[in-house]
């Protein structure tokens, strides 16, 4: 695709519908709400997943274009994730039950991220922290495709051909 944009409301977008269409993702396109531009909360909340209960926040950044482009667009994902983490408000941990005391997994949480940012993200967070957090990241490329990291893969250093989809 020439000419794309990758604005946050494109990654929005594409994030959404890589979801939605995901083989078992079970994600309700009528139970997501979409943050309008410069709308304040999470850019996406989508709701479904195996138990049809989870809900997954989202925070998704676009693809700079500026000059100073690279050192942006490697950086970003501080910025969103910064904002992800204020928007946390549900315990962590299972309150009552067999399971008390154990990490919920009903909340999933998400970056959207240019690719470039993307790879440094899943470098720079210890994978510890995004079990605890059940930190997603989703890695847009150049022509829109969707690439999701699951908090298992957070950690390593990738290939620049493994962040595109």
């Amino acid at each position: 695709m020439d000419n794309l944009v990758l604005t946050e409301k494109e990654i929005v977008e594409r994030v959404k519908l890589f979801l939605i269409n995901k083989q078992n993702g079970n994600w309700h396109e009528e139970k997501t709400k979409q943050a309008e531009t410069h709308e304040h909360g999470a850019d996406l909340i989508m709701t479904g997943g195996s138990k049809n209960g989870e809900r997954f926040i989202i925070e998704c950044k676009g693809k700079s274009y500026s000059k100073s482009a690279n050192s942006i667009n490697k950086e970003v994902w501080l910025n969103a994730l910064g904002q992800l983490i204020t928007r946390m408000n549900t315990s962590r941990t299972i309150q009552n039950g067999v399971q008390k005391g154990n990490i919920s997994r009903s909340y999933k949480y998400g970056l959207g991220l240019y690719w470039i940012g993307a790879q440094v993200a899943l470098h720079r967070i210890p994978k510890s922290i995004a079990q605890t957090l059940n930190l997603y990241i989703f890695s847009c490329d150049d022509n829109g495709n969707i690439k999701q990291f699951t908090p298992s893969q957070f950690g390593k250093k990738y290939s620049d051909d493994e962040m595109k989809g």
